[in-house]
């Protein structure tokens, strides 16, 4: 929970865990003030989030990753099991950016997104910006759970769920967490993607959970070790 102009993970080969959280009480935050997370050797680094692209930039082994670039040994940490993303849909630029971080972390099996409100929204993405979007070597050979945290209802967090479900092809379990459990429409609006058939996975086990009450992660339980996803709760 600092501000920092640059997190610099040098060489750190014991490094199992790098877990950011931004949101400071008080603090005060220029719309333009970004956080360089450079991420260099860390052979053993398993878990990683919350990432956020309206506040971080993220480079790996002094490339700088933007939209559009590609995968590489140089801009991918395979290490990478569990991966946090906290993105406003409602920012076109932010929604652009989850290909390019998904790309740069080709084995995750568990993905966490977090969606947040935009003061000002800029545009959302329909359904056809990720048909465009090229193949994921994550969600091809690798994700079987997806966690979506704080669903609002929109079109586009809905045309991002579409995607996973589409692509996903080991995909087991989807839990989606109501960012209002008041709203009852919010929920029925999950109900055709749940009976969708147009599915990558043919896992017997998938299922879509719907679970209220907003998101209750931690610090206290991010650094607890013998949790195996610190993000899960």
């Amino acid at each position: 929970m600092s501000i920092a102009e640059e997190l610099d993970v040098v060489v750190a080969p014991r490094l199992e865990r790098l877990i950011l959280w931004n949101d400071c009480p008080g603090a005060w935050f220029d719309k333009n003030f970004r956080t360089r997370v450079k991420i260099g050797h860390t052979q053993a680094l398993k878990v990683l989030g919350y990432l956020e692209p309206s506040i971080h930039v993220l480079e790996i082994r002094n490339t700088v990753i933007e939209f559009g670039t590609k995968a590489s040994p140089t801009t991918t940490v395979p290490s990478v099991k569990i991966l946090g993303l906290r993105v406003r849909f409602g920012m076109h630029r932010e929604a652009k950016a989850l290909p390019t971080f998904l790309r740069c972390f080709p084995k995750v099996d568990t993905l966490h997104v977090m969606s947040a409100e935009a003061d000002e929204p800029t545009g959302k993405l329909n359904f056809k910006f990720w048909q465009d979007v090229g193949p994921l070597q994550c969600l091809q050979s690798h994700i079987k759970k997806v966690v979506f945290k704080d669903y609002h209802g929109y079109r586009s967090e809905l045309a991002f769920l579409r995607f996973v479900m589409e692509r996903a092809q080991l995909l087991q379990k989807m839990v989606v967490v109501l960012a209002d459990a008041s709203k009852e429409a919010v929920a029925e609006k999950l109900k055709p993607l749940a009976c969708s058939t147009k599915r990558a996975s043919r896992d017997p086990e998938f299922m879509i959970l719907v679970r209220k009450g907003g998101s209750a992660w931690s610090f206290r339980v991010a650094s607890d070790l013998s949790k195996s996803d610190p993000f899960d709760c």
